[in-house]
């Protein structure tokens, strides 16, 4: 599905697909990773097939829980470091709830928590990240 939000700045996600998300880069990191050189077509967006954190000012690929059942505490303590008011977890294609101990990292910070399937993570990020809040969507492709 593809999403569209014009008032969004930062990261974003243009699309999700089964096994994939489409994300849009920043103009100001585009222009930075060419380094001088023209901006190729596909520039602004780059599609991604594994676990991934998103906040409007980073991208963290290759996050590494592959699924659901593969989440540590250390997982949700990379998130709780980016300091967001609110993470959404898109924990896979159904909606799960981790154990408390796992975000316990979160929680001691007082960063509010959203379970909710992929799909649904990527729909409400952009809203929130339009919004101009600090959110960070820790997202499972699995």
């Amino acid at each position: 599905m593809k999403i569209n939000l014009d008032r969004a700045s930062g990261y974003t996600i243009h699309s999700y697909g089964q096994g994939e998300i489409t994300v849009n880069i920043p103009l100001a990191v585009q222009i930075e990773a060419a380094n001088g050189e023209a901006l190729p077509d596909d520039a602004g967006r780059e599609t991604l097939t594994y676990s991934l954190i998103i906040t409007p000012d980073t991208l963290i690929r290759n996050w590494p829980p592959v699924d659901f059942n593969q989440l540590t505490i250390e997982h949700l303590e990379t998130v709780a470091r980016l300091e967001p008011e609110l993470v959404l977890l898109g924990l896979g294609s159904r909606l799960q709830f981790p154990d408390p101990f796992l975000t316990e990292p979160l929680t001691s910070r007082n960063i509010g928590i959203e379970c909710m399937d992929t799909p649904a993570a990527c729909r409400t990020y952009n809203f929130l990240a339009a919004e101009g809040r600090r959110v960070a969507a820790a997202i499972l492709i699995a």
